[in-house]
Formats: structure tokens, sequence, C-alpha cells
């Protein structure tokens, strides 16, 4: 994707409609795509990335130098998180003291090839918490601690929801493959 140009950054801060637009045009496909790993339904989609927006042009100022796309990618990152903590069911979710045992998760081998599309889905028939942490980890690169930090929990909480997520991401795999007449090697 294309970094914007420092004249179209200066054009926006400075408040141009045209070059705001133009902007989030250059935007909207890092933002979406975080969006959609996220959240299932538009509307909740296109409240996020627009939230982001503004406050990529709120704190437009802030930037530094570097890759803009990037900073744009944990902007949104971080409204996704906001939100979840805005979210009345927050409390209810995210809680999960337990110790985790660390056990390894068996590898699999497999032929199997997912379409960008066919991998959302599976994401998606995560529970909210699991997904979000999922994503924080395995996807964006939080360790546990940061991810732990920015949700309010405790570090076990959230390898516990990764180990949740990854179990269930197995099963429906697995389920695939059976669906598939495929034969895993483990």
């Amino acid at each position: 994707m294309q970094e914007p140009n420092q004249i179209l950054l200066n054009q926006a801060l400075n408040g141009e409609r045209r070059a705001q637009l133009e902007l989030y045009h250059l935007c909207y496909p890092v933002l979406i795509s975080v969006a959609r790993r996220y959240y299932r339904n538009t509307d909740e989609q296109m409240t996020v990335v627009n939230n982001a927006f503004v406050k990529v042009i709120q704190f437009l100022a802030t930037y530094e130098t570097g890759r803009f796309l990037s900073w744009v990618k944990r902007i949104i990152s971080n409204e996704i998180i906001d939100e979840y903590r805005r979210n009345k069911r927050y409390h209810e979710l995210y809680r999960f003291d337990a110790a985790v045992e660390d056990r390894g998760f068996d590898d699999y081998q497999t032929d199997a090839v997912f379409t960008n599309e066919q991998l959302q889905d599976l994401l998606m028939q995560l529970s909210e918490p699991a997904r979000l942490v999922f994503n924080l980890f395995a996807i964006e690169g939080y360790a546990h601690k940061e991810i732990a930090a920015m949700l309010g929990v405790t570090e076990e909480t959230s390898k516990w929801h990764t180990k949740m997520a990854r179990k269930k991401l197995k099963e429906l795999i697995l389920n695939y493959h059976e669906k598939a007449g495929r034969k895993i090697v483990g």
C-alpha cells in the first residue's frame, strides 16, 4: 500500500477536507482489514474504522517520521481495545484468573490452504474475548504482558484466552478436514 506524502499529511493537518478525504482513502484498506479481524458486523466495523480515523486526524500532529500506515494500524488496534473496554459486557467477558497449564499444542501437518475469508470465518467463531486476545497475540504480535496491561487483566487470563482460541481453532480446522475428507498427520 502507498504511504501518504508529507504534503498530503500537512494539508490534512491544516484541516483541508479534500486532503483528509484523500488520506481516509489511503488509510481505509488498513483500517478495514484490522476491523474485520475483530468484528463480523459491518456497522461495528465501520464504527471502529471511523472512530480510529478521527483519532488519526486528531493526533496527526504527534506523528513522527516512519511508516505512517503502521502508525494507523496501531491507532485502530488501540481503538478496538478501547471499544471493548467501553462495552458493558467487558467485565463479564474478560475475567478468568485461574492458572493456565503450560502444555504445548500438538502440531499438525495439513495440505489445506485457507483463503483469507475462510480464516476470518474461523476467527469469527471464537468468543469475543478469545478473538480479541488471540488477534492481539498471534496476529498483532503483542506479548501477554502487554495484552494484560491493555485489557486490565492478568497475564494468566491473556494466556488462557489464547489457549482456548487455539483449542477452538484446532477443533474447527479438524472439522473442516473431516468434511473435506482430508487426512491429518499429527
